[in-house]
């Protein structure tokens, strides 16, 4: 007989970007971070395999791989873009529609 088991895991997607007091010599002007969590920052270590976040060409290693928490990207930038996010969970990949954080 066969049994089938559910579970439901709960992520936080975000951003937070901050003006910086003088530009840098390359002319960013904000420090940014994106993340991905748990609500609370609960433990998502367990159900999370890997987050990939897929950062604009112009950046150095645009593609971001995060196999431990914390599950983020930290950079300084000038500009707005699209940054796709790929969840792998331990037993299938979610991936996450692309948003415009900037």
């Amino acid at each position: 007989m066969a049994s089938s088991c559910a579970v439901q895991v709960k992520l936080e997607l975000g951003h937070r970007a901050q003006v910086r007091k003088k530009p840098t010599v390359e002319g960013f002007t904000h420090d940014w971070m994106v993340f991905v969590r748990g609500p609370e920052h609960s433990n998502i270590q367990h159900f999370v395999e890997k987050v990939v976040f897929h950062l604009h060409e112009s950046f150095p290693r645009p593609k971001r791989v995060c196999k431990d928490p914390p599950y983020k990207v930290e950079e300084s930038g000038y500009a707005g873009f699209i940054l796709p996010i790929e969840v792998y969970f331990k037993n299938k990949v979610f991936t996450t529609n692309s948003k415009n954080y900037g």
